[in-house]
């Protein structure tokens, strides 16, 4: 019997100091992965492991309009910057997942995947499930790849995942955050803001109307909204579900990974 195939995002506020410039926060990225572990050893899943960029990847990608794609005399640039710069946290999540005793392989989505306007559109993804058949954790990233249309474009993780999920389907999605999920207003700035705890096709447009933005952040790939829109498209494809949890909360990801009662926002078809 084919094991389930997990899936988890781990998103950049959690591994990185969003505040200052390619700051990994090395010790969070190390409790995180333990409890990825912790959560593989007692389920028994299959498992995609997938991070944002933080203040790596974003910045530059802000700065150089990365996402228009060639739109300028800087635009090759900035996409080789991007990218390095985005290889570089990967580098630093597989480092501490084998510190961790996770087996992880890294696969740059620049390296399976092309896209058409901004989203991704073909691709080969035999050899990410022969790395899972063989034992390992693939580990793919928010990365810059070749585009159809605009000559480069940002493939978001949620749009890995999305691809991924469409080639080879998968079970359960976790979204890993700095925040307990989705609020109908900014938890930051108003304490009492109401968590939604469950967005399917019944609410979904409603509460995208709403969806907490942190303005202060840069974030090429459009903060909460795009990632709402994103998982839902997502766990719609095989029929899958979701949940964003707060990553930064000690033993959340574990118990999300294991099904466990959790505080956040479930997604579902």
């Amino acid at each position: 019997m084919a094991k389930k195939l997990y899936m988890i995002k781990l998103g950049g506020g959690v591994i990185s100091d969003i505040s200052v410039a390619s700051k990994p926060l090395v010790d969070e990225i190390g409790r995180v992965l333990n409890e990825v572990k912790a959560a593989k050893e007692e389920g028994g899943f299959d498992l995609i492991i997938g991070h944002g960029s933080g203040s790596f990847g974003h910045r530059p990608a802000h700065d150089y309009r990365v996402n228009e794609g060639l739109v300028g005399s800087d635009s090759r640039k900035g996409a080789a910057i991007t990218q390095h710069v985005a290889q570089e946290l990967n580098r630093i999540i597989v480092n501490e997942a084998i510190n961790a005793g996770l087996e992880p392989f890294q696969f740059a989505p620049s390296s399976f995947l092309i896209a058409e306007g901004g989203k991704p559109s073909a691709g080969i993804t035999t050899h990410i499930r022969h790395a899972i058949d063989r034992g390992f954790i693939p580990v793919v990233y928010g990365d810059v790849v070749m585009d159809s249309k605009m000559g480069v474009s940002i493939a978001s993780t949620e749009k890995v995942f999305s691809f991924l999920a469409g080639e080879m389907g998968v079970d359960r999605f976790v979204l890993a955050t700095d925040v307990d999920g989705v609020f109908v207003e900014d938890p930051r700035i108003n304490p009492d803001a109401k968590l939604v705890r469950l967005i399917d096709g019944s609410n979904i447009d409603s509460i995208l109307e709403h969806a907490e933005t942190n303005k202060m952040k840069v974030d090429v790939t459009g903060g909460m909204r795009t990632k709402v829109i994103g998982m839902h498209e997502m766990v719609s494809i095989k029929g899958a579900e979701g949940i964003i949890i707060n990553g930064k909360v000690p033993g959340r990801i574990r118990d999300a990974l294991l099904g466990r009662d959790v505080p956040g926002t479930i997604v579902r078809p």
